[in-house]
């Protein structure tokens, strides 16, 4: 009797778990579209006024409605919610399956696009003029897409862009604000004592970078990070 207690209980919390993970709905009131429909829109990481779900498979037959039916839905392969995307829905009635089908969607999202607010050719240094966010409806989100908030300003474009084309991180590339075999400021304040110096650096940096820099006064070489235009600081 024990090990049957123990048993139901394992049942019990399987059962749980998996209507956690799919979704059980009564097909009194609605289609199986607008249920899946709603399935998205609880389970995706967009704002609802956000998306657009497109349904590529026709609305299915469903059984009678009756207040004893009820269906399941989970997604299938690409679980993005961006898209092409399937879902399996099982239907229920009596607490016995009686159908299984695919719902094939198409599910765009509305982005904040980091764009060329001009024809660009490579080489320009961009500017706030340069780049532009505008919003547009996507079905892939690039790996390498900017955030709005993401600075472009300042660095060069390795390739030519047409008015209107998305910026990627990858087109982008620092600019050396410190070069090799360049004089640079050394500047070292440790809040009680502020020293300029003038040294040598000896490899190209950008913003945060930690170089190496000939003190010209000693010929030591020291490690200092690149603070601006020039000017590297001294850390201890």
């Amino acid at each position: 009797m024990k090990r049957f207690l123990i048993l139901l209980t394992v049942v019990q919390i399987g059962m749980a778990l998996y209507a956690e993970a799919s979704h059980a709905t009564d097909m009194s009131n609605h289609s199986i579209h607008a249920a899946v429909q709603r399935y998205i829109e609880t389970n995706m990481p967009w704002a609802p006024e956000t998306v657009r779900v497109e349904f590529l498979s026709e609305e299915i037959t469903s059984p009678a409605h009756h207040s004893n039916s009820t269906l399941r839905i989970e997604p299938a392969g690409n679980q993005d919610y961006i898209g092409d995307m399937s879902f399996l829905v099982r239907m229920y009635k009596g607490g016995g399956l009686i159908k299984t089908e695919t719902v094939r969607t198409r599910i765009a999202v509305l982005r904040d696009i980091v764009v060329a607010a001009r024809s660009l050719p490579a080489g320009t240094v961009l500017n706030d003029s340069d780049v532009k966010t505008i919003q547009r409806w996507v079905r892939r989100i690039h790996p390498q897409s900017l955030s709005p908030i993401e600075s472009t300003t300042g660095k060069r474009l390795t390739t030519q862009l047409p008015l209107g084309a998305e910026i990627l991180a990858t087109m982008l590339k620092e600019i050396p604000l410190v070069r090799r075999g360049k004089v640079v400021r050394m500047v070292f304040n440790n809040g009680l004592m502020h020293i300029v110096t003038v040294g040598l650096s000896e490899e190209d940096g950008v913003a945060g970078n930690i170089v190496r820099v000939k003190n010209i006064t000693s010929n030591k070489i020291i490690y200092a990070r690149v603070l601006s235009d020039s000017v590297v600081g001294i850390e201890f």
